[in-house]
């Protein structure tokens, strides 16, 4: 078989794109609507302070709602940004869908889908396995992963982080493997952006762990 780099990993894979990062654009992806909803549910500003944790006691009237979020939900300037009040923070979250659902759509030759969280979703969804093979997949992953994970910690959705004591990265040798809660791996480096363990994997490097431990431990023969 031939072997490639992965795009998105930089690992060995047989295809563009290696099937675990395949797994995890797919996972990203699909919290993408339950995010957009809980979007909704974060409109509210926070009492004691500003959704973007600054005080509240300003000189002038209070934004109704979370500045985050409005900006998450509203849409994308039409005229290119002149002021720096202008479009601060993240891209908005349907406008980072529908660039690139029309980025598919103009490759592919489809028509346009609704501007729907949903549709939109649906539309990349179905073809990840196109997706998968062109030159734009890191970046397509990256602002995807960037979208969900900036929608986590305005939600309060993120997931807890646990670091595995005493198993080392197979990579760095560091102790720097954690564990997320909920998560798609059983274990990533913090230091090595490669290195994401499945269940299997971690079982497996713990299992070797115990082995050699258990070796070193056998006291010599007189």
């Amino acid at each position: 078989m031939n072997e490639t780099i992965c795009a998105v990993c930089d690992r060995i894979s047989e295809t563009h794109t290696c099937v675990t990062c395949q797994s995890r654009i797919r996972g990203l992806l699909a919290q993408i609507p339950e995010q957009f909803a809980w979007l909704h549910l974060s409109r509210q500003r926070l009492q004691g302070g500003g959704g973007d944790g600054r005080s509240s006691k300003r000189l002038h009237a209070p934004t109704p709602g979370d500045e985050r979020v409005l900006n998450m939900l509203g849409p994308a300037s039409r005229q290119p940004v002149t002021d720096a009040e202008d479009q601060a923070g993240p891209m908005p979250f349907l406008e980072t869908l529908a660039t690139w659902c029309e980025a598919v759509a103009d490759e592919r030759g489809l028509k346009s889908v609704k501007r729907h969280v949903t549709t939109m979703t649906t539309r990349l969804t179905a073809h990840l396995p196109w997706i998968f093979e062109q030159g734009f997949v890191k970046e397509f992953f990256e602002e995807i992963q960037d979208l969900v994970r900036t929608c986590q910690k305005i939600t309060l959705t993120e997931p807890r982080r646990e670091l595995l004591k005493g198993v080392a990265c197979p990579s760095c040798d560091g102790l720097t493997l954690v564990r997320y809660f909920p998560g798609d791996w059983a274990a990533e480096c913090t230091l090595c952006p490669s290195v994401r363990l499945d269940e299997r994997d971690y079982r497996a490097l713990v299992q070797d762990i115990v082995n050699t431990v258990a070796v070193t431990a056998i006291p010599p023969e007189v």
